[in-house]
């Protein structure tokens, strides 16, 4: 692991709002996929929540997945294959294949 810690965003905003990616959010084209644990103790769901709102006001296109029981990062082999299985479908479908 490594990295910078930015600690909870109710506690440290303005660590939040140097490191943010919403103002990036509505210019992205292509579709997304985003994932996230919900046991997460790195980066937390709300984080993901708040990005995910800004997609639809832009009219792009995206899929939320909250991981049920995974964390940062998803290690178990089983929860792999089936999260690279539901990638690959989405990126078949985005792909139009």
């Amino acid at each position: 692991m490594g990295g910078t810690v930015v600690g909870h965003p109710d506690v440290f905003p303005e660590n939040h709002g140097r490191s943010s990616l919403l103002s990036e959010a509505a210019g992205l084209t292509r579709p997304l996929m985003l994932v996230h644990g919900l046991a997460d103790d790195h980066v937390a769901v709300v984080l993901m929540l708040r990005f995910s709102a800004v997609r639809p006001a832009t009219g792009r296109s995206h899929a939320v997945l909250p991981w049920s029981g995974s964390g940062h990062p998803v290690t178990r082999e089983e929860t792999v294959s089936s999260l690279l299985l539901l990638e690959r479908d989405f990126l078949k479908k985005s792909l139009g294949r």
